[in-house]
């Protein structure tokens, strides 16, 4: 390939070439003080898409419900929020239609349908892929080009990190907006840790759930995420926009859109970049051998025990419970129990410090994700949580469920404690072993705890249950006085036994101390843990649950088919994982996921469905109409810990292609093709940008050299979808074009020049005479 000896780097002010028949005018200002974000803005905002859920009412599209979505590559794939693209009671629909920003001054223009490719209900997120056209014209996604964000790294971001908030403000005011804001802070969230959500004080409009919120570097960090606010169970804010009921006017009788906001809490990119990835890798999760489904109740959802923790352990468990906190302190763990929950449920956490409302300390209307009975909990914090007392309560579906109050800023030094509660087994010489929290099944649980403040003569007493049924006689439960001199340390003696043996399922110790002798016993500490499987490994302490892991092609009636012992072929439809498991009681909570070359691909957290013992069971990727070749690697955890070792397997190469993921960094090229007569714009002329490898007399009309086209709308005016990827200011990178339309004399042009300054878009315009 030939290499240029001569190019062009574009400078300050406005530049004109002449070509003789046809002229080129490129124009840009360079300002290095402002962020990628700012000079990408134009890509972003048309990269940001309407999302509406349509009903056909014969030749009338009626749009029930709405919201902001981004492009995250260029063949269609968009991000939102899960509840946008979701049929509930308020939202029903035939299609989803995809409305484009052509001109970022203009509204969105409906452009396609798409289906919802990835959905993960608990983080309120999905994929989407367009389809096809509004008439029902099918699409060759490989053929769409069509601007694009990247996702860039959530974990990066600090407090009062500047953010850029792109998407619709109103239904309204369609045109995209811009909102800045900062980070304010993070709120935990049981299963995901603690930056379940990224707080701000922006105070975004509803309508922009769903749409992104974007670093300095214009990567995509977060997507803004409400849900529709209720107040006993109905939404507070629903729109009537059309008269749906055909009595010739738009009142409260038509059915409305329903509206979230103001929006405080993001989730961040890293939630979703699994489901992108999968979705860009045409990978969707298989059958597997069975699901957990929650039992049908018709019952009311229950929060019930609510208790303030000041850390969690990584079981998810607290490591203590408090009445109050000192001044200085920066977390607090809200945790309370629950039954009867649905994923997807609105609920609420709202606090108050001394009756003032805090909303960066509260939790506004979002999706339930942790399914239908267990312990949860919410985490709160600041470099410094304000002194007061404080009023935590959570709603469900709109509806109060729960509160409890708590003071920061007591005289906690003399208050007696228990702390870092952990289980394990006996060894021969009558020690505890193995502490963590999944225990082999046995004859004796004990536990150990740290205690303080603790003094002679000091009533305290414990409780052990199964499955939430406290467990009767000799060593379940008890009251006892405090004996120990020594006013902190280890406490080891606590144990309960079973002549017959503990059977599997989720057990919990929960302690009590009465803090004085005019009080009653108080909650202490308190953790759940899994008795499961045999005991092995180190000191004969470790539970062994799940063994013989080995892949196949697929299974049939329960049984693999076609074992791989090495590596699949490529191009294969589908993987499966098989394995064998024991002592595993049905209901127990536990996670897997599968990674695609190291990459979390998805995370599902269930419960074990299947009775207590058994062989063959399996999970499977599929893909679409192959898996890509990389390595895929399967883990499990139950309680935080891990319960797989290299359960992988390759196909084909064993790794992805390196153009898997197409980038989005770099700067917008855009223009107008004008007729040098009419000085009108040139309708339907086709601009071709080369990859910077090849010049216009290397160009031989391959698709491997185009590094993006674009074709003009009817006044002239083009965006190329793809970014032109940066150089520097000594090594520019340099980029040919070819401009072409009918009844023109066609135009070319090498050495356009793009540096780490290159203001975006970077404008052209040509003028083309008749041929």
């Amino acid at each position: 390939m030939s290499r240029y000896r001569y190019g062009l780097v574009l400078v300050l002010g406005l530049l004109s070439l002449s070509f003789g028949i046809w002229r080129l005018t490129t124009s840009q200002a360079q300002d290095t003080g402002d962020p990628l974000v700012i000079l990408n803005e134009d890509n972003i905002k048309k990269a940001t898409v309407l999302v509406m859920q349509v009903s056909d009412r014969g030749s009338t599209p009626i749009i029930n419900c709405v919201g902001t979505g981004t492009l995250v590559n260029a063949s269609g794939l968009v991000l939102t929020n899960a509840h946008i693209v979701q049929e509930t009671d308020e939202c029903t629909y035939d299609r989803i239609v995809i409305a484009l920003t052509i001109r970022v001054d203009e509204p969105p223009v409906p452009t396609y349908n798409a289906d919802v490719v990835e959905l993960n209900r608990g983080y309120d997120l999905a994929v989407l892929r367009i389809t096809s056209y509004l008439d029902g014209r099918l699409i060759e996604t490989n053929t769409l080009q069509l601007p694009f964000v990247e996702l860039g790294n959530s974990n990066q971001l600090q407090l009062d990190s500047t953010l850029y908030f792109f998407g619709y403000q109103d239904i309204d005011n369609k045109v995209v907006q811009v909102q800045r804001g900062t980070v304010s802070g993070f709120t935990a969230e049981k299963q995901i840790g603690d930056r379940a959500w990224i707080r701000t004080e922006a105070n975004l409009p509803g309508l922009m759930s769903g749409g992104g919120a974007f670093d300095r570097d214009g990567r995509l960090v977060g997507i803004p995420t409400i849900l529709p606010e209720r107040v006993a169970g109905t939404v507070v804010d629903c729109r009537q926009i059309y008269d749906t009921n055909n009595d010739g006017q738009i009142d409260d009788v038509d059915r409305c859109i329903p509206i979230g906001g103001p929006i405080s809490a993001l989730r961040p990119a890293r939630l979703a970049r699994g489901l992108v990835q999968a979705a860009t890798l045409g990978i969707q999760p298989g059958p597997s051998r069975s699901q957990y489904e929650d039992p049908l109740s018709v019952d009311p959802p229950t929060i019930t025990n609510l208790f303030v923790a000041t850390g969690i352990n990584e079981a998810e468990m607290p490591i203590n419970v408090v009445q109050t906190a000192p001044t200085g302190i920066s977390n607090l763990y809200l945790f309370f129990d629950y039954a009867n929950m649905t994923n997807g449920m609105i609920y609420e956490l709202r606090t108050t410090i001394d009756g003032r409302r805090e909303q960066a300390l509260s939790l506004p209307p979002v999706a339930w994700n942790g399914g239908g009975r267990g312990m949860w909990y919410i985490g709160v914090s600041a470099p410094t949580l304000p002194v007061g007392l404080y009023e935590f309560t959570l709603f469900i579906e709109g509806r109060q469920a729960a509160s409890k109050s708590f003071l920061v800023g007591g005289d906690t030094s003399n208050t007696p404690q228990f702390s870092d509660l952990v289980f394990g087994i006996d060894n021969a010489l009558g020690e505890l072993t193995g502490t963590n929290y999944v225990v082999p099944e046995g004859n004796i649980i004990r536990a150990r705890f740290a205690y303080r403040n603790m003094a002679v003569g000091t009533v305290w007493g414990f409780q052990w249950s199964l499955d939430g049924v406290p467990l009767a006689g000799e060593g379940g439960a008890s009251t006892l006085t405090w004996e120990s001199e020594n006013a902190q340390g280890t406490f080891t003696d606590l144990a309960i036994s079973s002549e017959s043996g503990f059977t599997s399922g989720t057990y919990r110790l929960t302690l009590f101390i009465q803090p004085n002798p005019d009080a009653d016993l108080q909650l202490a500490a308190l953790s759940d843990f899994i008795v499961a499987g045999g005991a092995g490994g180190a000191n004969n302490a470790e539970a062994q649950i799940f063994s013989e892991f080995r892949f196949a092609q697929g299974q049939q009636a329960t049984q693999p088919v076609n074992v791989v012992t090495g590596n699949f072929a490529a191009n294969v439809p589908a993987i499966y994982a098989f394995f064998n498991w024991r002592q595993l009681a049905p209901g127990t909570p536990w996670t897997y996921r599968w990674l695609v070359d190291n990459d979390v691909l998805l995370e599902e957290h269930t419960r074990w469905p299947l009775e207590n013992d058994g062989e063959n069971f399996y999970l499977a990727l599929i893909g679409s109409p192959t898996l890509p070749d990389a390595r895929y690697t399967l883990e499990i955890e139950i309680n935080g810990i891990p319960f797989t070792s290299n359960v992988s397997a390759g196909v084909g190469l064993g790794q992805l292609p390196v153009e898997a993921f197409a980038s989005a960094e770099g700067i917008q090229m855009t223009g107008t093709v004008i007729d040098a007569e009419t000085g009108q714009g040139v309708r339907d002329a086709f601009f071709i940008v080369l990859r910077s490898d090849f010049s216009v007399e290397d160009f031989t009309w391959n698709a491997n050299q185009v590094l993006g086209r674009a074709q003009t709308d009817r006044n002239g005016f083009f965006q190329v979808p793809i970014l032109v990827p940066r150089g520097t200011e000594e090594l520019p990178l340099l980029y040919s074009i070819l401009i072409y339309a009918e009844g023109y004399y066609p135009a070319t042009a090498d050495g356009i020049g793009v540096t780490d300054t290159t203001r975006s878009p970077l404008d052209i315009q040509v003028v083309m005479n008749r041929d």
